[in-house]
């Protein structure tokens, strides 16, 4: 629950910034999932895989700069399938 937030919003403006195409906001992205990533990254289950999600974000950037939205929203995905599992795990 500690870094809940800033992964929503993390969530948010990269979606806000597919739908607008603003390659910045994605960095923003990225840097407001940071922390959340190497706070994953220190457990034992995400211990090679923690750091793999602002690397999407910038992938998602270099993608849609590239004109490519369909990439950027499928990279996008997969940080809002850990939000989603994220959630369900802090809720039972």
């Amino acid at each position: 629950m500690l870094f809940m937030s800033l992964m929503l919003a993390s969530l948010l403006i990269a979606i806000l910034a597919i739908r607008i195409k603003k390659i910045i906001l994605l960095f923003v992205s990225a840097i407001l999932i940071l922390p959340l990533s190497l706070y994953l990254s220190a457990t034992p289950l995400f211990e090679r895989w923690g750091l793999i999600f602002p690397i999407l974000y910038i992938s998602a950037a270099v993608s849609l700069a590239k004109k490519a939205v369909w990439l950027s929203m499928l990279l996008t995905a997969a940080n809002a399938i850990l939000l989603g599992l994220m959630i369900v795990i802090i809720f039972q």
